[in-house]
């Protein structure tokens, strides 16, 4: 699709050649455009710095995503409670603040049943971890 102004006569050149001819490609550390801009040295540490922050919320969000399950206050809950359902343990996040699953079968557990049973069965690593991540959750 050619563009032409009203007034150009039928001899000028379609606007989209003269713009082509206009536009030209920068040079990787050019500050011609720049009012005012630093010392070059500077504007390349700035660049860098923008850089590396870029490239490291990238790879945060990226790490994020594909953790979800760790970042889900709703999943780790279950998450905790399917590990000590399975060894037949009281449920440490109906313990906490009540256990939708946990609810219909029994009620809440208190502090001193949840150490009581700790003293007869030690938590796996598996399930301190889990319990370590879900307390990180609720209270940050």
């Amino acid at each position: 699709m050619q563009t032409t102004s009203s007034s150009a006569s039928s001899t000028d050149p379609p606007a989209y050649f003269v713009m082509e001819e206009d536009l030209k490609p920068w040079e990787l550390h050019s500050l011609d455009g720049a009012e005012g801009p630093e010392t070059l040295d500077t504007m390349k540490s700035f660049f860098a710095r923008y850089r590396a922050i870029c490239l490291s919320f990238t790879f945060w969000l990226k790490d994020r995503e594909g953790n979800r399950s760790n970042h889900a206050i709703g999943e780790l809950q279950e998450h905790v409670c399917q590990l000590v359902q399975r060894e037949w343990r009281i449920c440490y996040v109906h313990l906490v603040e009540g256990c939708a699953n946990c609810s219909e079968t029994r009620d809440r557990p208190t502090p001193t049943e949840w150490e009581h049973q700790l003293e007869l069965w030690p938590l796996s690593e598996v399930e301190r971890q889990a319990i370590g991540r879900y307390d990180g959750r609720c209270l940050g």
